[in-house]
């Protein structure tokens, strides 16, 4: 396999931003404002059940790994051309960091990401079955604190913390399946910009704001490709556990 190919498989491991500071050879700021965003999945579940029952472990891991690869890769897409970084995943959800932004660029992203699931919303197995995938989208901005973590032996791994994380979770449990929603604080900084159809009881003293559209929404970027140029393997292997870093190497 090329190197440029090597790396860009092992660089698909890691949070954005992170590649964009190892290739300037500089560290992140342990503190930073942004905007964080939490978009879950809802339907592998019964997917899951149901290849697993029709074709057996094997091919029902095949099948629901293609389907898992393909959902995505296109939501993980959308973040990309927003320069948003994907920070972790948790069962079927992705948290991500937008650095720098107030909202509106996670909630603009928000907004394709719902538009792209729309194209999941009737998955169709080989036998006929037809099941549905959903999402719903939380989103609250402020400073964050970011943490390395992990042995660099085994794996190191990014980590993000604050009060914006609690207001984000608080928002995301107000939250139901195709909703963008965003927390109380980040909805009255963005109040002029926002235009929201209803408000939630939360945790807080400041309901959640379901967003039924972004007024002026900022444009994506066009051909956002991460700058590989200057990375090594030996930089990117303590990111990676041992299986995965020797899958990435013989995987295109």
């Amino acid at each position: 396999m090329p190197i440029w190919e090597t790396i860009e498989n092992l660089a698909a491991y890691l949070p954005r931003d992170r590649i964009v500071a190892l290739g300037k050879g500089e560290d992140l700021p342990e503190f930073a404002h942004g905007s964080t965003l939490f978009a879950d999945i809802s339907g592998f579940t019964p997917l899951t059940e149901a290849v697993v029952s029709r074709y057996g472990p094997r091919r029902g891991g095949e099948e629901l790994t293609n389907h898992l690869n393909t959902v995505y890769d296109a939501l993980i897409c959308e973040v990309d051309r927003y320069d948003g970084s994907v920070i972790g995943f948790a069962g079927d959800a992705i948290t991500t960091w937008f650095s720098g932004d107030d909202g509106t660029r996670a909630l603009a992203c928000a907004f394709r990401m719902q538009a792209t699931m729309s194209a999941f919303e009737s998955i169709t197995l080989p036998d006929g079955a037809v099941f549905s995938l959903g999402m719903k989208v939380a989103v609250a901005a402020g400073r964050v604190r970011r943490f390395l973590v992990g042995d660099p032996k085994i794996q190191r791994s990014d980590l993000i913390a604050g009060d914006v994380l609690e207001r984000l979770a608080d928002a995301e449990h107000a939250a139901e399946r195709g909703d963008v929603v965003c927390d109380g604080i980040t909805a009255e900084d963005l109040a002029d910009s926002l235009v929201v159809s209803e408000r939630r009881p939360s945790e807080t003293d400041k309901p959640v704001a379901v967003v039924e559209e972004l007024r002026n929404p900022p444009d994506p970027l066009v051909g956002n490709d991460l700058p590989l140029d200057g990375l090594t393997e030996e930089m990117l292997r303590p990111w990676l556990i041992r299986d995965v870093y020797d899958l990435s190497l013989i995987h295109i």
